[in-house]
């Protein structure tokens, strides 16, 4: 009975510290979304912690030298060297630093004075992890527990009558403070007011925006952590596998599960499993689990590739003995970095034609991972990142810091927020405001993967074959005004061959497994090509290339995309590029099924070409749209034009001399063509004291001309995805 109430009262605390996780995230949410200052739990950081000797058990001392600053150049001179015992103890700041030259602790002002007695010493600075040691190497100090460590709960602590720990996690301080326990609650350790501060507190005039900005920022230019890859994701950055089959997927290699396996499901010999390195991991040893009772299924030879995608060379050529179960190692020793290792499985025992490896374990000399540095926001780097590039990169990287604490909060409780969890007074549809961070999170891949796996349907019974004649499909290519209804494009031919041919067949539902990486199968006709797959690509190429045209200087084939504006002007827009929904097209059947091939391509990781604008691309997602921030990747012109005309510096006289009689309340859409803005708008004039209204309307106008077509497109996507 005792065994039952503890289990119900340790799975209560769980539910609670869950709920105050989630708590701490909406009040993240609120401040982020109105500039206001981080929750002070989250940015939680300790006044000390000590440090001592690591290699606990091992006899003398060591010399710990202590530098005036945060540098091994320039004015970062030292200070002295502090003898280091078994019983010293190092009382340093629990802020975060680390730079170029690795990860660092700053002294506390008593520690300074214990050990540099009579000098007059204001800052000193230890190197915990210098930042070209190895992974496997020993610091000098390491971090000592305090004697109430919370390596049990605190409802476990107080069911045996001990007293509550004291707290110096800032998860731990989260919990705490959001748990809305009664009674005996736990002590919090002494915060370091100003590096709490440094965490809350955003740049001046700080947005939303620019959290979203610095995300993008982290996310290109960082190493990213797929939980995905199990036991390898410290040294990979990415696992491809040739094919599998069923369940049996490359989340097999690496979930430590010796009883399951990856098996492909392909061609003899054409088996391989690709790693994609993180940046300076050096491979010291690279083992494959193989079974000598998977009888055909165990390999026979493997060769192992390292390098480029386009420029691999052989690293080792490898036999299995018969009989062989256990851990093979196929790479050893490696004394340089190859940033992609395949591993090809050439034949199996007894001509078997797939393959069955248990798992994959490396072990490498990687250069040690110090994650986010000060250092890493340099001027050539934030130089794409307008919005960034004038901060101080101190304050960047104090708040990038508060940023990983919100995602790993986050992807703490993700499962239960994520795709939605709705509660008696209310819901969570507060983590839309900050859809832009999530790129951040180590769950994000996974979480996706999981929802398209859950959401799919079987493979077709039967593959559709369409009869596609290229020779034409090229001519109305290069005149589509001789083919008005498109009927020889290959968009058409592919539709019209993808339809019912009676009422008891089912259209296709697209929402089929990743591995199904054929849709249909296309005859050429006059070019005796088998389709293999390589034509189904082929098709969907060429449909691309009709929708939207990579030349500028091509006809566009179908009515379903214009040019946008800042296409057809000479400006320097990096939009310049970008096609959008045509505001006069109405076949809004084509339209949704542009969005089900979308979300298609999304499943099965198949390319559709689409150069669409961001503008675009958030309405399809549902994410909210601004006119100064999104439209200009349409039309920058005009939104620059809008501006001017409700300038503050603007006058009256400067009006009229600039507008005059020609400004009428009409606006130009991207196909063209003149929209009135009100009634006899085309014969009226804006007036001064009316330019805010026409702007207003404009701006209304402009951003909902492709309204239809969008909702078009966001239904057949939404109907796959």
């Amino acid at each position: 009975m005792k065994v039952v109430e503890l289990r119900a009262k340790m799975s209560i605390e769980s539910c609670r510290r869950r709920l105050a996780r989630v708590r701490c995230i909406r009040d993240c949410v609120t401040s982020f979304k109105d500039g206001l200052s981080l929750p002070e739990p989250l940015c939680y950081v300790p006044e000390e912690v000590l440090y001592g000797k690591a290699g606990e058990g091992k006899t003398g001392t060591v010399q710990v030298t202590v530098y005036s600053r945060p540098s091994l150049r320039g004015r970062g001179g030292k200070v002295g060297e502090i003898p280091c015992g078994n019983d010293t103890r190092i009382g340093a700041s629990g802020a975060e630093l680390s730079n170029r030259d690795g990860e660092w602790i700053k002294l506390r002002q008593p520690a300074l004075e214990q050990f540099f007695p009579g000098k007059n010493v204001t800052e000193g600075w230890v190197l915990l992890h210098p930042a070209l040691s190895s992974s496997d190497e020993t610091p000098t100090l390491t971090r000592i527990p305090q004697e109430e460590d919370k390596s049990k709960s605190s409802t476990y602590k107080e069911l045996f009558g001990t007293s509550p720990p004291t707290l110096s996690r800032w998860e731990d301080v989260v919990e705490q403070v959001y748990a809305l326990k009664l009674g005996q609650v736990s002590k919090v350790a002494p915060c370091d007011e100003e590096a709490v501060d440094a965490l809350r507190s955003p740049p001046t005039n700080w947005t939303l925006e620019y959290d979203e900005e610095l995300s993008r920022f982290l996310f290109e230019n960082g190493d990213h952590e797929n939980e995905s890859l199990g036991s390898v994701k410290q040294y990979v950055e990415s696992l491809e596998v040739s094919s599998y089959r069923d369940e049996d997927n490359s989340d097999c290699l690496t979930d430590g599960d010796t009883e399951t396996y990856w098996e492909s499901d392909g061609s003899q010999g054409q088996h391989w499993i690709r790693l994609k390195m993180k940046r300076s991991t050096i491979v010291k040893k690279l083992m494959i689990g193989v079974e000598a009772s998977d009888d055909n299924y165990t390999p026979n030879r493997i060769v192992v590739m390292g390098g480029e995608l386009d420029s691999m060379v052989k690293l080792n050529d490898i036999s299995v003995n018969d009989g062989f179960s256990g851990d093979l190692t196929v790479l050893e020793n490696m004394t340089q970095h190859y940033p992609y290792i395949e591993i090809r499985i050439k034949d199996c025992k007894d001509d078997g034609i797939d393959t069955r490896i248990h798992g994959l374990k490396i072990k490498s000399s990687q250069d040690r991972d110090l994650g986010l540095n000060r250092d890493f926001f340099t001027p050539d780097k934030l130089v794409r990142y307008p919005r960034l590039e004038t901060v101080d990169p101190e304050k960047l990287y104090r708040r990038s810091l508060a940023l990983y604490r919100f995602v790993s909060l986050l992807d703490s409780v993700m499962h239960y927020m994520v795709p939605k969890w709705e509660f008696s007074l209310g819901s969570l549809n507060c983590l839309e405001e900050v859809k832009q961070l999530l790129p951040l999170s180590k769950k994000r891949m996974g979480l996706i993967e999981m929802c398209l796996k859950e959401s799919e349907s079987p493979r077709p019974s039967s593959m559709p074959k369409l009869y596609i004649n290229r020779r034409t499909a090229t001519e109305h290519r290069t005149d589509p005004t001789k083919d008005p209804e498109c009927k020889h494009a290959i968009f058409t031919q592919i539709y019209e061959g993808l339809k019912p041919r009676d009422k008891y067949e089912k259209p296709l539902n697209y929402r089929w497994p990743s591995k199904y990486d054929q849709w249909w199968e296309c005859k050429f006709l006059s070019e005796g090509i088998i389709d293999q797959g390589g034509g189904f690509r082929d098709s969907l190429s060429d449909l691309a290339a009709e929708l939207c045209p990579c030349s500028a200087d091509a006809p566009v084939a179908l009515p379903f995309f214009v040019r946008s504006p800042n296409q057809v002007e000479d400006t320097s827009n990096v939009n310049r590029d970008v096609y959008v929904p045509n505001p006069s097209c109405t076949e809004f059947a084509k339209y949704e099924w542009i969005g089900m091939l979308m979300g298609a391509c999304l499943r099965g990781k198949e390319n559709l070409v689409l150069d669409l604008p961001a503008f675009t691309w958030k309405r399809l997602v549902g994410e909210k749209v601004t006119w100064a921030q999104d439209y200009i990747s349409v039309d920058s012109s005009e939104v620059k034009l809008l501006e001017s005309i409700e300038s503050i510096s603007l006058d009256k006289t400067s009006f009229d001399q600039n507008f005059g009689v020609e400004l009428t309340w009409t606006t130009v859409i991207s196909n063209g063509q003149t929209v009135s803005l009100k009634p006899l708008g085309e014969d009226t004039a804006v007036g001064y004291e009316e330019r805010h209204e026409y702007c207003r309307l404009v701006r209304e106008t402009r951003m909902a001309e492709s309204t239809e077509q969008e909702n078009a497109m966001r239904l057949g996507l939404l109907k796959v995805v």
